[in-house]
């Protein structure tokens, strides 16, 4: 035998050292589908202006980008005269007119008071004279169609175009909040504008006021005074009532109307948007727990005595995220946040069996700026903490997963619209940032809905905003919208996320969805390092096909394809990349489903034709699909809704190849997948 010289043997073992360290360090992802977590619900955003109108919005809104969630503002609006002159506030009537309420009138740029809007404290003063005018109040009384006759509504075709779309988008779920309920029902709360702009308000007016239409601050009355200003006799009532009960009142007739209007049934809503803020435009602030939990119980006994809206979720406290645990629990004042808020309506079983499910907003403590990229934030808000994370802050804290309830991110903005931002130091205020903050929501946060603040929006020059998605000049190159579109465009309503576990990298961001009735797979990478990084995919499934989607600097949504050997696969990842893979997984013999629903298909196997029976309990929608052994939907049958009762339903399979395949029969309440065989 020939031995190495004692360099030789140094070398080789260096040599072997360093290529066993570089496989040890290559970043391990391992996909489970035996750990489910939570359902997706879907994602979406807001639109306030008259885009929705346009084919182009709805466009990249429902087809390109697949949005299934659709959030609007419940603001109550009203007709004349309640609605007049801008709610009897200052406001621009044109440099020709001469009027005590005109800001173009040099005459009177500040309004009849001097502070550019209409401040009251109180439901008895909010009719005062201002300016040679009193403001009417609409006094709302047991009468829901008589009430809902108070309220106007405008042409909305982002809901036109959801309605339409429903099979093809997996769902559509239309939300609401109100940023502010009908003016006249707020008080004082003490506190101050304290800004100064024309034509803003002056700084130090207090609030609540009036503002070119804005319901300004303040906070709702919740004392359970019977006021006269609200005497409802000469409705059908017995006399003075609360502003609560006006509130309760006037929310059901506002929504009741809304909901026959466009024809569409809201899914949830939200009775405060940001509850503890106060800005110049519509809002309303509950510093309290206990006044949030007032209003919030008797909306819920309103809804409930009308059928149309008794189905409707009511989701809260739609609070801010915040920046520290101050910001989850208390600010001095004090003013409650979002987990005292949980605590309050945890002690109150009324209030708990009120609310749906809980929301929270992805925005740091100043309201404007983006959240949510921190997972300790989200972790509190999942499951609280046990030690006081600050002084002043109680222990043994509950999250809202101890509640049973699930939870949405209903609003959130504030990132550049570049890929990366800032340029010197980690870039995950921009772009690229999105693509994380919606990581954090979904896996630490738990979130089964993830919805932005504006889909579209513009300056002055016609470029994005911090506030926006994209807009009708950047449409599909928007990096912001390319970000979002990785989570949004494929993972849809009903997909669960499973486990995704990586191992070998701290740069490497990862998770995963599987969707039962599509048969698919959806997997969303992101690369937070500045160069490329690969990763091996260890996978559920054997021989799975990629479709796969990259975004980086410059280059959004890239189309290639990964097909996986066996159960693994290698992927590179450029640097400050997302990256979306979707495939259709195996639909074998043990997916069969069993059910209580008798189903069979008959003759099995088939060559040409077959008949698939099955009983209903109850009247139920129904669809039959047809899926090959890989899962990729072949076609589908839908049947709209069927009677109680047994049912034949004839399939063509004479186009097909012999082979297996399975049959789905999905119904409102389950679904059912049997395998049949054609030769």
């Amino acid at each position: 035998m020939k031995l190495l010289n004692p360099f030789k043997i140094l070398l080789i073992n260096s040599l072997l050292l360093g290529f066993i360290s570089a496989i040890s360090q290559t970043p391990i992802v391992n996909i489970s589908d035996q750990t489910k977590y939570q359902i997706i619900d879907g994602f979406g955003a807001h639109q306030g202006d008259a885009s929705v109108n346009q084919p182009w919005w709805n466009d990249l809104y429902f087809n390109d980008m697949a949005c299934s969630i659709y959030r609007v503002d419940l603001t109550p609006s009203l007709v004349s005269p309640y609605s007049d002159l801008s709610y009897f506030s200052p406001w621009f009537m044109g440099s020709s007119v001469k009027s005590v309420f005109n800001f173009e009138d040099p005459a009177n740029p500040n309004g009849p008071e001097g502070n550019r809007v209409r401040t009251y404290t109180n439901p008895t003063d909010y009719s005062r004279s201002f300016g040679g005018r009193n403001a009417p109040i609409a006094v709302m009384g047991p009468d829901l169609e008589k009430n809902i006759a108070y309220f106007r509504y405008q042409t909305d075709g982002a809901i036109t175009t959801g309605k339409s779309m429903i099979n093809q988008l997996g769902d559509f779920k239309l939300v609401g909040s109100i940023w502010s309920p009908l003016p006249w029902l707020k008080v004082s709360s003490g506190n101050r504008y304290n800004q100064n702009w024309w034509p803003g308000p002056i700084a130090n007016t207090a609030w609540p006021f009036i503002w070119g239409g804005n319901f300004a601050g303040g906070r709702l009355d919740v004392s359970g005074t019977p006021l006269a200003i609200f005497n409802d006799q000469s409705q059908g009532g017995s006399g003075p009532t609360t502003s609560l009960t006006q509130f309760a009142r006037s929310t059901a007739a506002y929504i009741a109307g809304y909901q026959r209007f466009h024809g569409m049934n809201f899914y949830a809503i939200s009775i405060q948007n940001e509850l503890n803020f106060e800005e110049y435009y519509s809002s309303m602030t509950y510093p309290l727990s206990s006044q949030y939990i007032a209003a919030l119980k008797a909306v819920r006994n309103e809804f409930d005595k009308y059928p149309e809206l008794k189905s409707i979720r009511i989701m809260g406290p739609e609070d801010l995220l915040g920046g520290d645990s101050y910001g989850l629990w208390e600010y001095g004042g004090p003013t409650h946040k979002n987990l005292q808020y949980l605590r309050s309506i945890g002690q109150d079983p009324d209030a708990l069996k009120a609310i749906d499910f809980f929301c929270i907003h992805g925005y740091a403590g100043d309201g404007l700026t983006a959240a949510g990229a921190n997972p300790n934030l989200w972790n509190w808000w999942v499951n609280g903490w046990n030690a006081s994370p600050a002084p002043g802050i109680p222990a043994n804290i509950k999250g809202f997963s101890s509640f049973n309830k699930k939870s949405w991110m209903t609003e959130t903005s504030g990132e550049s619209p570049e890929w990366l931002f800032p340029v010197n130091g980690f870039p995950g205020d921009g772009a690229f940032g999105i693509g994380i903050r919606i990581h954090q929501a979904l896996t630490t946060g738990m979130e089964s809905a993830w919805i932005y603040w504006t889909f579209t929006t513009a300056d002055n020059n016609g470029n994005v905003t911090n506030y926006g998605l994209t807009n009708a000049n950047a449409t599909t190159n928007s990096p912001k919208y390319n970000a979002a579109k990785h989570y949004f465009k494929f993972i849809r309503p009903g997909a669960q996320r499973i486990a995704c576990i990586i191992s070998g990298s701290t740069d490497l961001l990862g998770s995963a969805y599987i969707h039962e009735s599509e048969h698919s797979l959806t997997i969303v990478l992101i690369n937070t390092r500045n160069s490329i990084q690969s990763a091996v995919l260890n996978l559920p499934y054997s021989g799975l096909q990629f479709n796969q989607y990259t975004s980086s600097l410059n280059s959004y949504w890239k189309s290639s394809n990964l097909i996986a050997s066996g159960s693994q696969t290698n992927i590179s990842l450029p640097a400050y990349s997302i990256v979306t893979l979707k495939a259709s997984i195996p639909v074998t013999a043990t997916n069969e489903t069993a059910s209580d629903i008798p189903f069979q298909i008959i003759p099995n196997p088939a060559c040409t034709q077959t008949i698939v029976n099955f009983e209903l309990n109850e009247s139920e929608a129904v669809s039959i699909s047809i899926f090959d052994i890989l899962g990729t939907k072949i076609q589908t049958l839908n049947k709209g809704t069927l009677a109680s009762g047994v049912h034949s339903e004839k399939l063509n399979v004479q186009h097909l190849a012999r082979g297996t395949y399975l049959v789905e029969l999905r119904t409102t309440s389950s679904h059912i997948v049997k395998k049949i065989q054609l030769n």
